[in-house]
Order: C-alpha cells, then structure tokens, then sequence
C-alpha cells in the first residue's frame, strides 16, 4: 500500500535521481526532503566546508527539483529549508504527517529510531522506513551559487496555477535567499485571458492558499505576504522595504521594466535573481519546451474535473451532456464519440424538426414573431429568425421559452428508447436550457473567444459584428468549464482533438465498471 506522504533523508544529492524512481513508487501525495547537513546527529554532514552560506545551496536545490520533476511526476515535492537556513531549527516540521522515511543510505538500527525520535516531530502514529542505499556512488562534486547575497525583503510574482516543479523552484529561491520577508503578488482573474486555456486556471483564493502552505512547509520561520495584484508589478513598484525580486529567465525584462518605475518613484531599484527553468521531461504535441502551467492544464483535457454526482435517473444508457459555445467543436468531439461507439442525440438537428411547418412549435413561433420569419413555402427561416433574436435578449427569451420544452420531450424519448449503453446529448443549450438534469456527466468543448468569432464567420458567413453578437447570447467559456466534469479543446489538429477524447472515452469506461 502506498504510503501518503513520505519524508527522504538525503545524505547524497548528487545521486538523488537513481533513487527517486523507486520512490515514485511507494509515495501517494507529498515528499519531502531532508538534506542532512541540516541535522547532523547521528548521522553527519555532508560538504560542511562548502556550504558556508544559505545561497549556496541553490544549485544543489535546482537539481534535486529537475531530478523530483523527471522522476517524480506525480508527486508533491518539497525541500525542506528550516534546517538548511537555521542552526536553531533542530527538528523537521512538516505540515503533514509523514508515513514513510526513507533513508538514502545504511544506517544502523539504533541511529535510525534515534534520528526519529529526536529529529522528526510530526510522523504518522503508525510509520514505516526504508532504505535505498545510494553510499556506494561516489558524491559528485557540488556546484556551489556563486552569488552569495541575502535579502531582508525578496520578491516574486505570478499565476501560480496548480503549483508546480518550476513555481516551487521559483518561491524556494525567495525564500532561501530571504532573512526576514517574502512577498508575492498572484495574478487575479482580470490577467489571466490570453493564456492557454486559462478557463482551466484554478481560482484565485486557492493559489494563493496554495503559495501560502508550500512556503509555510518549506520554512515556515520567514513572514509571507501573499498577495492579489491586477497588473504585472503589484506592490513591487510602490514598497520600499523591498530588496530583491526572483524572476524566471523568461521575465527578466519585466524587471527590468519594475525598476524604471521605481527610479521614477525614486525607490531603489531591486536586485535581479534570474531562475533558469526546468526542462520538461516528457514533452508532447502541443506543450512547451519547459515546464508550465499551461502545459498542466493542456494535460487536464479529457480528465475528469470533478466528480460526478449521483442522481435520480436511469443508470443506463449513460447519458453525456455535449455542450461548449458556437463554433467550439463539439460537432467534430461528436464525431470522435462516435468512432467509440457512443449514440449521439444532435439537438440542433431536433430543433429543425420542431420548426417544421405543421408541428406544434411552428405556429407558435409565427404567432410570436410573424410571418416575415417565414420563407415563401411557409417554413421558418432559421436564418431571418437568428437575426432578430441574437440581437434582442428578450426574443431570444420567448424563442427559447417555446423551442427548448419541445426539443426536451424529443431528447428523453429518444434516452429511453435507445439500446446503446453510452448516448451523447449533443447541445450548446444544455446548460441555459437546464438539460443538464437528464445527463450523468456534462463534457464541454471551448476554443478562444477570438477563434470562435473567427470559425463563426466563415462557417455561417456573418459579419464580425453579428458573429460577436451570436457569442455573447450565449454563456462564457468560464461558465461552461465550471459546470463540465469533462473538458475537450479542439483548437489544435485533428489528431489531437482525437487524443483528447480517447483519454476521455478510457476514463469514462473506467467510471462504469
């Protein structure tokens, strides 16, 4: 059984990567890491001679977490850094319970129990420990930083989406170079449109709760400020106290940018501390080079968001809600489904029929609006009928108040009278029109607003202005995404649209057995 959070006392840095993969293994959640030369009793130091300042640590910490994000990457990892800054600090403090310790090389029996007696002060009542001998592999020799300047103030911002190896290699640097304070701006939600899938992008209380506790974990004797700022430099351009600002490699130029602005408010300008960042490990189509959120949220597509709730409908056929905003493909995610077999219900093609002269919704709608929404042979002109109420929220009200209860009892007919254990109710509607009540799962497919605008013009030959219009009749990408269990984003090539939905059809067979 896995354990949930372990703890590896590392006495060999250079070789943590042969270790780790085993790890991967036996660890669920959290692990963290101990450099020895923080605790030396009863087992020693390593390289007392070398480390002599708290920044020089910050090669060995960059290449632990390169080595955590190839080897580890399913796993929360954290460098413990109390030990390393203070010589007070004489126990590991970790906000979670450890359940595992794991020794990266033989001690004896009577040191071990020695070491976590004295040495750990939160483990699990009921705690294993292993060895993984790493003492026959010759230590390479450190690479020590060379810049060795320490701050009283540091500073560093960003989106921080689902916490990463890059972030934490990012704060752990603020923090280690750090005497007293760290501040940090995250982004607010007003920054974020323009990035990849940024609907995807966790909320904003939750990244900060979450800077907050790895920055607690890792040392927990600094004051941290965790801010929201609503444009790039937050507090970093008007707080004097400040000394320092980490940025990435990518960024540096917008520090550079901070500290003209802090000359022309005569503050003093800040130190620069560039990070250069990890390499991805395992890159696909699509995804960045170097390790990102947006490559995360790249690989949320096709999983399941959230879980699904029980509900008091049938439990088969399995009913998948397809919604997304127009122009966002779910046509084509339609089209996957199909290839695995799943029976598609296209309301759109329902809706034509109830429009049909002689059923019940077409003397309605002219009753309602008309016989100028009529063409010569007296059926509905969908397209006559579209230009009046995409640009009139309240005849788009009446339509749908007319149109949608007839799709609906088309829809549930067909639910109950299908054979196929999986059906798919394909509907841009499903949300507005509470069509969700008769689905299991709700999947979602979104592309930018700016694509979307741009496939709705060519494909329905409108103008940018009615193109605009027909969007925002209709929710936000937002509002989908947080009522999708599943969300598909067909904004790449086809192949990857395909992927997306394979991942999607192997998780939902999973969920049925």
């Amino acid at each position: 059984m896995l354990a949930k959070t372990g703890l590896l006392v590392v006495s060999n840095p250079t070789q943590i990567g042969k270790i780790l993969p085993s790890i991967q293994k036996r660890v669920k959640n959290t692990l963290y890491i101990q450099l020895l030369s923080a605790l030396s009793e009863p087992f020693g130091n390593f390289y007392t001679n070398v480390f002599t300042s708290w920044p020089k640590y910050s090669k060995t910490l960059y290449g632990i977490y390169s080595q955590a994000a190839t080897h580890c990457e399913n796993l929360d990892v954290r460098v413990l850094l109390s030990g390393l800054k203070y010589q007070t600090v004489s126990q590991i403090q970790t906000k979670s319970n450890i359940d595992l310790i794991i020794f990266d090389r033989i001690h004896s029996k009577t040191d071990i129990d020695n070491f976590i007696k004295t040495k750990v002060a939160n483990i699990a009542s009921e705690y294993n420990v292993v060895t993984l001998d790493s003492a026959g592999d010759r230590i390479e020799d450190f690479i020590c930083d060379d810049d060795e300047s320490i701050y009283n103030h540091t500073v560093l911002g960003g989106t921080f989406d689902r916490l990463h190896t890059a972030h934490k290699l990012l704060l752990t640097e603020a923090a280690l170079r750090s005497r007293r304070k760290v501040t940090v701006g995250v982004t607010e939600e007003s920054m974020l449109p323009g990035k990849i899938l940024w609907e995807l992008i966790e909320n904003l209380d939750v990244r900060i709760q979450n800077v907050e506790n790895f920055l607690n974990d890792i040392c927990a004797e600094l004051d941290y400020n965790v801010v929201p700022i609503s444009d790039p430099f937050g507090p970093s351009i008007t707080d004097p106290t400040m000394e320092m600002i980490v940025v990435s490699e990518e960024t540096v130029k917008g520090s550079q940018k901070i500290n003209e602005i802090r000359l022309e408010k005569q503050l003093n300008p800040l130190d620069v501390h560039s990070v250069k960042l990890i390499d991805e490990p395992y890159p696909n189509l699509n995804e960045e080079r170097k390790i990102s959120s947006s490559t995360g949220r790249i690989r949320l597509l096709g999983t399941l968001l959230r879980p699904v709730a029980k509900k008091n409908i049938p439990n088969k056929p399995y009913v998948i809600g397809l919604t997304g905003g127009v122009a966002s493909g779910k046509s084509g995610v339609a089209n996957w489904l199909i290839q695995h077999e799943a029976e598609i219900i296209n309301c759109d093609l329902i809706g034509h029929e109830v429009y049909k002269s002689g059923r019940p919704c077409h003397t309605k709608i002219v009753d309602c609006f008309g016989d100028s929404v009529l063409t010569p042979e007296g059926e509905v002109d969908r397209k006559v009928l579209g230009s009046i109420v995409f640009s009139d929220s309240s005849a788009l009200k009446k339509l749908n108040g007319l149109v949608w209860p007839a799709i609906a009892d088309e829809v549930q007919k067909m639910i109950t009278n299908s054979k196929n254990p999986v059906v798919v109710v394909e509907a841009a509607v499903l949300l507005t029109a509470g069509w969700q009540s008769f689905c299991h799962e709700v999947w979602s497919t979104l592309v930018p607003r700016s694509e979307a605008i741009k496939r709705l013009m060519a494909r329905n030959k409108l103008t940018e202005e009615q193109a605009i219009a027909r969007i925002n009749s209709q929710p936000s990408n937002k509002a989908y995404v947080q009522e999708a269990h599943v969300v598909l984003c067909p904004l790449w090539d086809v192949e990857f649209t395909g992927m997306q939905v394979k991942k999607a059809w192997d998780l939902l067979q999973d969920r049925l057995l």
